[in-house]
């Protein structure tokens, strides 16, 4: 396992695979979103994200994506997305945690929900409230990681711009 790749951490609709995105398209940084890593590793089952979900429940989900995470782990300087769940997993959260690259992208939840209330993202469906006390539950997890950028007041341009500078890999 490599020690030196960074993680961005987040709730759903915090940016992260927005800013992988920017940081892909304007750096050599090797990038990686875990959610694409899964879908690529489940490709002849499903095709979405929410497939896996309504196909095979949650459980399942997480016990692929802790899947995927492991078999990405040889890599190395690579800024992996992870999914806004993915440190309930203790193998990933562990990893995580432990790093001194590690993102958490801060929101209000209310700024979240907008992000994500109109889009076809399984958690969206249960509701509001039910959204807002899973967020409640995973903000400890998230205010553990090693670096915090305040989404509510710094751009997806501002904010790569502080990781790529931070991460010093280019």
């Amino acid at each position: 396992m490599s020690s030196n790749n960074a993680f961005l951490v987040g709730f759903m609709g915090s940016g992260k695979s927005s800013i992988l995105k920017h940081i892909s398209q304007t750096t050599e940084i090797n990038t990686v979103d875990l959610d694409q890593v899964v879908l690529n590793d489940n490709s002849e089952h499903v095709e979405t994200i929410e497939e896996i979900f309504v196909t095979h429940g949650e459980k399942y989900f997480r016990s692929q994506e802790e899947k995927s995470f492991a078999n990405i782990q040889n890599l190395s300087k690579t800024l992996i997305s992870l999914g806004g769940g993915s440190l309930e997993s203790t193998a990933i959260r562990t990893i995580v945690h432990q790093s001194k690259q590690s993102f958490y992208l801060q929101n209000e939840f209310i700024n979240l929900w907008e992000n994500i209330k109109n889009t076809n993202r399984p958690l969206v469906a249960t509701g509001i409230d039910n959204v807002k006390m899973i967020y409640n539950e995973r903000l400890e997890s998230y205010e553990q990681c090693s670096n915090t950028i305040d989404m509510s007041t710094t751009s997806l341009q501002e904010a790569s711009k502080i990781i790529v500078r931070k991460l010093g890999w280019v």
